[in-house]
């Protein structure tokens, strides 16, 4: 490296000096709004996520309860039909079999009805899932817009975030209220 003359080295050091302070930011209000936005959609967000999260385990729940007992009705009807047959043959086992069917009769239609029971608990906590994930994707869409307005200083991305962020918090409530508030469109062309 060439040394510079001391006079260009001095020229060079004031230059330095006198390099123009860049403002972090021309617009306190925005940066404000966008910090406020920020806070108020992770809160949701991570209110929503726990809420989802316990829903899933729910469904799981309802599923395995469902299935297990769609498998005992099935037993139970085998075994109805099995007494069904073994009283169509007559003989002393007949009045047995007619009363063990009679049993596996009640039992069937009991476990139907459990089985049902479970296919609609899974059906409604389904129904509040799209709910809070419509509300977690609006929301994470809402982030995503907040930080472009932050970098762009543009209030026109804040507004449409604060309006993907409304909408997002409205479908948070209507989850944990239950108010049947549902995209069936929207939530049929996402799945």
């Amino acid at each position: 490296m060439v040394p510079l003359p001391l006079q260009g080295r001095i020229g060079y050091s004031r230059a330095m000096s006198e390099a123009p302070d860049i403002p972090e930011s021309s617009n306190r209000t925005l940066n404000r709004a966008v910090a406020a936005t920020v806070v108020v959609l992770s809160v949701s967000m991570a209110l929503c996520n726990i809420k989802d999260g316990n829903i899933v385990q729910n469904m799981q729940a309802a599923q395995s309860t469902k299935i297990d007992t769609w498998n005992e009705y099935q037993a139970t009807r085998i075994k109805l039909h099995m007494e069904g047959m073994a009283a169509a043959n007559g003989g002393p086992a007949a009045a047995r079999a007619a009363l063990e069917g009679a049993k596996y009769m009640r039992e069937s239609g009991d476990l139907r009805k459990a089985a049902q029971a479970a296919q609609d608990d899974y059906d409604h906590n389904n129904y509040r899932d799209d709910q809070f994930d419509l509300s977690d994707g609006l929301a994470s869409i809402a982030l995503a817009t907040t930080a472009i307005a932050a970098l762009t200083e543009l209030w026109g991305l804040l507004f449409f975030a604060w309006g993907a962020g409304g909408i997002s918090i409205l479908f948070a409530i209507a989850g944990f209220a239950q108010v049947p508030l549902h995209p069936d469109m929207v939530m049929g062309w996402l799945t």
